[in-house]
C-alpha cells in the first residue's frame, strides 16, 4: 500500500467522506483529491501540516516513499 492509499484509508477510518475531512481541515477538496490521486510529495508543507494535524498523526509517518 502506498503512502496516498494510507493517507485516503486514514481519513476514511476517522470521517465520513474525503469532502467532509477537506471541509473540517479547510483543505480545498480539489487540493485533497490531486494529492490523493498523484503524489503526497508534491504537497506544499503547509497542506501536510493541515492533513496531519486533523488526522492526530506525525508528518514523517508519510515522508518516506515506499515501493
Amino acid at each position: 500500500m502506498n503512502r496516498e492509499q494510507k493517507l485516503r484509508n486514514l481519513i476514511l477510518d476517522n470521517f465520513q467522506s474525503l469532502r467532509q475531512f477537506a471541509i473540517e481541515a479547510d483543505i480545498p477538496y480539489s487540493t485533497l483529491m490531486t494529492l490523493l490521486s498523484r503524489d503526497i510529495g508534491g504537497a506544499s508543507f503547509d497542506v501536510i501540516i493541515k492533513i496531519c494535524t486533523h488526522l492526530n498523526v506525525d508528518p514523517m509517518e508519510f515522508s518516506k516513499k515506499e515501493n
